[in-house]
């Protein structure tokens, strides 16, 4: 599947991703339940490898 976005909303993209990633790790992190835990981890890695391609797209660095 393809999506296409301007460059704007690309931006806006990181820019939302950028903010949510930390909550969703802290989320993680505090979740007793393991099945949560995991599915938390993987929307992590999926959003995560977002960014990163959102990032070269934009020709912004690669977060740390």
């Amino acid at each position: 599947m393809q999506v296409t976005v301007t460059h704007e909303e690309a931006q806006v993209l990181a820019d939302l991703l950028n903010v949510y990633l930390p909550e969703l790790r802290e989320e993680a992190y505090k979740t007793e339940s393991l099945a949560l835990r995991e599915q938390l981890q993987r929307r992590e890695t999926v959003l995560s490898a977002l960014l990163i391609r959102l990032g070269a797209l934009l020709g912004q660095p690669r977060p740390c």
